[in-house]
């Protein structure tokens, strides 16, 4: 493993140089991450830290602008947080918002705030959270029409103690009442960023709320279609028997495969490879069929 990395930090220094020496390289964005990490054992698909937290790095010449940079190497840490945290789709946001493109309309990823220091103009860093919250507002409220998100009357009665989704609609009001203030108010610092401020506390909110209802299944009706399946499994396995008994050897290869392909499925890596499950046991199939083939014609000779 460490050779490799030795390798890939030579290839993107390689790429760095290159957009630092080349002028029409100046404003080119290098996005370097992973989709997921690995545990001790070089696997992944859990939820341990080593396996969730892949590593994330904007690199550009343009960004010495904005930032002087961050200790490297930074002390090893057992949950593997370093610097700045960020889920993985808040690279979407920061990428459109940087680009000057609109965020795709079922994100729900937060534009990393870092980069908003590339905006000299206060108005300029709002609009860039506001559309992003809006964004995120159209997906909260297609799952939740009833909530009353275009009340104002709604903050008098916001609680601590209140349901996730009151809470959400008490924070966006809020937000909006900064937000009138400030256009037709100071212009501030404080007040840019008392707006900033709320816009990404309910933008933060919004994004937890939804991603923790997307993971909410049906408990129940999981038990249940895994049962339903079991039963199926028993059945066909009872109809079948008595062909697969008849078969001999062949029917006892087919057997096999079928219990070692289910059994890969409660593994998420060898779900990922499982072209070379296929493989060989196709070409373990072939090749039984092929000697089969050859005694029974070397018999007839």
């Amino acid at each position: 493993m460490v050779p490799k990395q030795i390798e890939m930090d030579g290839i993107v220094e390689q790429i760095y140089q290159a957009m630092k020496n080349e002028d029409h390289l100046q404003s080119t964005l290098l996005v370097l991450c992973g989709d997921h990490g690995m545990n001790d054992a070089g696997n992944h698909g859990g939820s341990a830290p080593g396996e969730t937290s892949p590593a994330l790095v904007f690199i550009s010449p343009t960004l010495q602008t904005i930032s002087q940079g961050s200790k490297c190497p930074s002390t090893a840490t057992e949950e593997y947080q370093y610097y700045t945290i960020v889920e993985q789709s808040d690279i979407v946001p920061t990428l459109a918002g940087l680009l000057g493109f609109p965020v795709p309309l079922n994100n729900l990823g937060v534009f990393i705030p870092d980069f908003l220091r590339f905006w000299g103009k206060e108005d300029d860093k709002i609009q860039i959270i506001l559309r992003n919250a809006h964004q995120i507002l159209r997906v909260v409220k297609a799952t939740f029409s009833h909530a009353p998100f275009e009340d104002s009357s709604v903050l008098q009665g916001c609680l601590v103690e209140s349901p996730m989704i009151e809470k959400l609609v008490c924070q966006w009001r809020a937000a909006m009442e900064l937000l009138m203030s400030h256009k037709h108010g100071s212009d501030s610092p404080d007040s840019s960023n008392d707006c900033l401020l709320a816009l990404m506390k309910f933008s933060s909110t919004a994004q937890q709320m939804m991603s923790s209802t997307a993971s909410n299944y049906d408990l129940n009706r999981l038990q249940l279609g895994m049962i339903i399946a079991a039963v199926a499994l028993v059945a066909a396995f009872t109809v079948s028997l008595p062909a697969l008994r008849k078969s001999g050897l062949t029917g006892l290869l087919f057997l096999s495969i079928a219990l070692i392909y289910g059994g890969m499925m409660f593994a998420s890596s060898y779900v990922e490879e499982e072209q070379h499950f296929w493989y060989w046991s196709v070409s373990g199939w072939l090749t039984w069929l092929s000697l089969k083939e050859w005694v029974q014609e070397s018999n007839k000779l």
